[in-house]
C-alpha cells in the first residue's frame, strides 16, 4: 500500500510539473513557472527529511506546496533587472555587505546581502559559491518575504541557484 502510495505521488508530481511546464503557451516558460517547478521539486525534497512513514509522505507534500508558492513568488517578482543585481551583488559585495534596490516594473523593494563565501563543487566541478539572503517587499501590499539561498558558478561563469 505504502510503495502504491508513493508512486501516486511521484506520478501526480510529475504530471502537476508537465502541466505547470505546459502552461507556457508553447513558448518559454516565465521566471514564475520555472521557479515554481523548481521550488516544488527543491521544497518536496527538503520535507522528505522530516517525518517518519505517513508523516514523511505529509512532510512531503506540505514541502512541495511551500517550495512551489515561495519560489513562483520570487519569480513572478524578479525580471532580468533584479538578476542582473543579483549577479553583480555576487560577483562585487563583501560579505555581509547589503545591496538594496527598487524596481518599479514589479512594483518591489529587494535587498540583497551575501552573508559566505567559499569554494563549492558544482556538478563534480570546483567553483567559487556565495550564500545570502534576499528580502523583498511588494509595495502595494507592504508583504515582505526573505529567501536564504546559495549560488555558484557554472562552467561559464554564470551564478546559478544550488540547494
Amino acid at each position: 500500500m505504502k510503495t502504491l502510495f508513493s508512486k501516486s505521488l511521484i506520478v501526480a508530481t510529475l504530471s502537476s510539473t508537465l502541466v505547470l511546464a505546459g502552461c507556457g503557451g508553447g513558448s518559454s516558460m516565465s521566471n514564475e513557472q520555472l521557479n515554481t517547478i523548481v521550488g516544488s521539486v527543491v521544497g518536496g525534497a527538503i520535507g522528505h527529511q522530516f517525518g517518519k512513514g505517513d508523516g514523511r509522505t505529509v512532510m512531503t507534500i506540505v514541502g512541495t506546496v511551500l517550495g512551489g508558492y515561495i519560489a513562483g513568488q520570487m519569480g513572478r517578482n524578479m525580471n532580468a533587472y533584479d538578476q542582473r543585481k543579483v549577479s553583480g551583488a555576487l560577483d562585487n559585495a563583501p560579505n555581509y555587505q547589503k545591496v538594496s534596490w527598487d524596481n518599479n516594473d514589479t512594483n518591489s523593494e529587494y535587498s540583497f546581502t551575501p552573508i559566505n563565501t567559499y569554494e563549492g563543487n558544482v556538478n563534480g566541478q570546483r567553483s567559487q559559491c556565495r550564500d545570502y539572503v534576499l528580502d523583498v517587499r511588494d509595495k502595494r501590499t507592504g508583504q515582505p518575504m526573505q529567501v536564504q539561498g546559495r549560488s555558484c558558478r557554472n562552467a561559464q561563469g554564470q551564478w546559478v541557484a544550488v540547494n
